[in-house]
């Protein structure tokens, strides 16, 4: 069971990163470029994203042998790892840094949010047909978890978006 889902997830992967060299060859547009305080806050937020999962693996560890999270260990893994992404991206967001000068942020945020709803629309589906082995998720449900991952990020874009436009008002 584990086998379909790794060459499902590598080869959605392999088709995604033909797709953007093909469309990166075709269209060379301006990089995305970074001042000297949009990467201080770059690597701010590796530090934090460093921080939160030595912590959260610490933590989790603790957790799962004691029986109080419904997940198993490669679940738990993958959910300290988008849980890392999930503060990094969210802090530079916040900082408003993640798009860069010259970055297209609806563009993005549009489809980040469609990822998202399809990860959560499937997890979701799958938990319903299958049900959860022994009460407990597992790998093959970490499509919730991106899907939740990819919507906080959305949120936080948005949350931003707003701040802005009121100081600008």
């Amino acid at each position: 069971m584990y086998y379909k889902i790794g060459v499902g997830i590598g080869l959605a992967f392999a088709v995604f990163v033909l797709l953007v060299l093909v469309l990166n060859e075709k269209k060379k547009t301006k990089q995305v470029m970074y001042d000297e305080m949009q990467t201080a806050v770059r690597g701010r937020a590796y530090q934090y994203a460093t921080v939160t999962g030595v912590l959260s693996g610490i933590i989790t560890s603790f957790l799962l042998d004691w029986d109080a999270f419904p997940m198993d260990g490669s679940l738990a893994i993958m959910a300290v790892s988008f849980l890392m992404i999930t503060v990094y991206v969210v802090y530079m967001v916040m900082k408003g840094v993640y798009f860069g000068v010259s970055g297209k942020w609806k563009k993005w945020t549009l489809l980040i949010f469609i990822i998202g709803l399809c990860n959560l629309i499937t997890g979701i589906l799958r938990i319903a047909e299958d049900g959860l082995p022994e009460g407990k998720l597992t790998a093959t449900n970490i499509t919730v978890i991106m899907g939740v991952m990819f919507m906080v990020i959305v949120v936080a874009v948005i949350i931003q978006k707003l701040r802005e436009k009121r100081n600008e008002d």
